[in-house]
């Protein structure tokens, strides 16, 4: 979180992720640095114990959430991958 949004205060576009176990830890984190409401991006905890094929899945699942995250237009908007 302190990266992600000290990047944003900076002009460069960022995509936080965590897992769902951290959501109160990041919205705490995110109003202690004066930028309540900053976008998440959540992925199902845990990610650790995950194999790789697993881990690379669950990236996938990820890319469009990122994507809308860094350039603010809504996934459903996002042109459809293939």
């Amino acid at each position: 979180m302190h990266d992600g949004i000290h990047l944003e205060k900076a002009g460069i576009p960022a995509a936080v992720i965590c897992t769902d176990r951290f959501e109160s830890t990041a919205s705490a984190m995110a109003e202690m640095w004066g930028a309540p409401g900053f976008p998440v991006v959540y992925t199902l905890h845990p990610m650790g114990s995950l194999d790789r094929p697993t881990v690379r899945d669950r990236a996938g699942e990820l890319v469009d959430p990122v994507v809308a995250t860094l350039t603010g237009v809504e996934v459903s908007e996002l042109i459809p991958r293939t």
